[in-house]
């Protein structure tokens, strides 16, 4: 019972004080912990923060381990989609990604940008207007058009509407992304969006995805983070339960690896 006591109060009292000061912080415990725009500061790695001690903090945990990780998962897709962008193009063929939980989307600017929107057309979609808004200004930034990236408001957990949404849009992608989503999707939900997301993808499109096996923050997410629905609790999946919830759902050529935090599984799954 006192270590428990002790525990909370380091947890809540004394880090929750101090991560207030900070920008990363601020954002995880006053409810926005799973926003894109709060990643996108992860991305950035530019520490900011309050009252004097709040860069420096801010610093601190920007170099967690699962931050570090973040960025990596970042860097990866980056990679993964130039590569799939460039074989496309070998074959005279465009490249059409839908990232389904975008958040800001500033790896879709860069992308975009890196290869001058040639035979690339991009839609984020994400729920959270104020990171759709960051995200068109970082396109922008990017000089990346409006018709080459596009950003649309929709709730991402409701799966089932992507399908509708393309034909609505008269649009289907061969590349589809989730850097933020299934760790939040409880197994039933998870399972039926592998499903949907094969529907929606054209054949031979790839299904990239990111999920998490452990955190190395994960006492502090729990204890002091917090998102718009409550406690930022996340689902830890080994990466064999994903592979066989992927080849029930029909994807062939199913492959992942694991970062070097063992904490990131990436998914590379082919319809």
């Amino acid at each position: 019972m006192l270590k428990q006591a002790l525990e909370d109060f380091l947890y809540k009292k004394v880090l929750r004080s101090l991560m207030l000061t900070s920008k990363l912080g601020r954002q995880c415990v006053l409810g926005e912990a799973s926003a894109g725009y709060n990643f996108d500061h992860m991305y950035e790695n530019k520490a900011n923060g309050y009252y004097g001690i709040g860069p420096a903090i801010d610093y601190v945990l920007l170099h967690l381990p699962a931050v570090k990780a973040t960025r990596a998962r970042k860097e990866s897709i980056i990679k993964i989609l130039g590569e799939e962008i460039e074989t496309r193009k070998s074959q005279g063929k465009a490249t059409r990604i839908m990232d389904v939980a975008c958040g800001a989307g500033r790896y879709l600017a860069e992308v975009d940008a890196g290869f001058n929107q040639e035979g690339v057309e991009i839609i984020g979609v994400d729920y959270d207007t104020k990171s759709l808004k960051l995200g068109r200004s970082i396109a922008d930034a990017y000089r990346v058009s409006e018709s080459s990236l596009r950003f649309f408001r929709g709730n991402v957990f409701r799966l089932e509407r992507l399908k509708k949404f393309g034909h609505k849009i008269d649009w289907r992608p061969n590349i589809i992304v989730a850097s933020g989503l299934v760790e939040y999707l409880d197994d039933p939900k998870a399972q039926s969006a592998f499903q949907q997301i094969y529907e929606a993808l054209q054949d031979g499109g790839i299904f990239l995805f990111f999920s998490q096996q452990n955190n190395p923050s994960k006492k502090l997410m729990e204890k002091v983070c917090t998102t718009g629905s409550g406690a930022w609790i996340l689902y830890y999946r080994q990466p064999e339960l994903l592979s066989k919830w992927l080849m029930e759902a029909q994807f062939k050529q199913i492959n992942f690896s694991i970062d070097r935090w063992n904490m990131y599984n990436l998914f590379l799954a082919r319809k």
